[in-house]
């Protein structure tokens, strides 16, 4: 008599249960998509200090 073999699972579904895995690969792409992210608040950031200091000077101006 031999061992049960475990059921193949399907492949995760989300992107969440991916990184879940915990495997090089998901890890990496995890990395990557956070890395993505954080490089759109920078840009989103910079450009919120730079409308704020065109509204100032512009306020300023017209005073």
């Amino acid at each position: 008599m031999s061992a049960p073999r475990p059921e193949r699972a399907d492949p995760p579904a989300t992107r969440t249960q991916r990184w879940a895995t915990l495997t090089p690969d998901a890890l990496e792409d995890e990395i990557e998509a956070n890395r993505r992210g954080e490089r759109w608040v920078v840009v989103a950031s910079a450009a919120g200090a730079l409308a704020t200091a065109v509204a100032v000077v512009l306020q300023a101006v017209t005073r």
